[in-house]
């Protein structure tokens, strides 16, 4: 036997295994969740919602659902499973200036059916085969949502067959009202200085309802915003005619509508 073939054998061998690149280990363990970033989040920290019912036109609405994304990883669950949420004081964030201050925090079984009601427990689940799901937070129509905008702040903790990812960042806020609401990008040198009469005016002389993504439609497109600039000054001509001694049509501090442009 030729023992020189045999060794230069066992090195071709040897070498090759050295060559063969160890891969981690499959992940074993319960998967983890965590709340994807909101549009235009700039972190996870908070994941932002909004909800009016006052846009609902429809009095007999005493309810609504907020559907909130989700997302695994770590492992694709082969079972369903169990989401375990904790709502908590949002005046106690590291970060109190990612929350709109001019908001009251929610009360479960008020404002929203409790995470741990009956009616939400076959309900907070992330099905199984899923990468991404959603879970439904159900919001009700309270009397006080006429008064004040309220915030639910919750975050996920863990459960029997999930992990919380990012337990201290990962965060949800979902702001309610019934009301109408100045939009976040409201433009006052078209518009001039807000009013919730204004925007209440404006809603029952248009077709839309002047959230932050009707407001951005009608800002990006220079014919409608003309339209409408010029609709809601012969409009308000026309009410305040009809109004007849208690004209013009004035906010609540008694301020005189009005959509002559500001200038600084």
């Amino acid at each position: 036997m030729n023992y020189r073939y045999i060794i230069l054998l066992i090195m071709m061998s040897s070498i090759f295994c050295s060559c063969e690149e160890e891969y981690p280990g499959e992940y074993s363990g319960n998967p983890y969740l965590f709340f994807p970033a909101g549009e235009n989040a700039t972190s996870i920290y908070v994941q932002k919602h909004y909800n009016n019912f006052y846009y609902y036109r429809d009095n007999t609405i005493d309810r609504d659902t907020v559907y909130i994304p989700l997302v695994t990883m770590a492992a694709i669950p082969e079972n369903d499973l169990i989401v375990q949420l904790e709502t908590f004081d949002s005046d106690t964030m590291s970060y109190p200036d990612r929350i709109d201050e001019d908001t009251e925090n929610a009360v479960a079984g008020i404002h929203y059916v409790a995470f741990e009601d009956d009616e939400m427990y076959d309900n907070l689940v992330f099905h199984k085969g899923k990468m991404q799901d959603t879970i439904p937070l159900i919001i009700l129509r309270d009397p006080s949502l006429k008064e004040t905008t309220y915030r639910i702040t919750f975050r996920l903790v863990d459960s029997e067959n999930s992990i919380a990812a990012d337990k201290t960042e990962n965060r949800v806020v979902v702001y309610i009202a019934d009301k109408v609401s100045k939009p976040s990008n409201w433009d006052a040198w078209y518009f001039g200085t807000y009013g919730d009469v204004k925007m209440d005016f404006m809603i029952r002389h248009s077709d839309l309802v002047w959230d932050k993504d009707d407001m951005q439609m009608v800002l990006d497109d220079d014919f409608l915003l003309a339209y409408y600039i010029y609709k809601f000054q012969e409009d308000l001509k026309n009410e305040n005619e009809l109004l007849g001694d208690d004209a013009p049509l004035r906010e609540a501090d008694g301020t005189v509508v009005s959509f002559d442009r500001v200038y600084y």
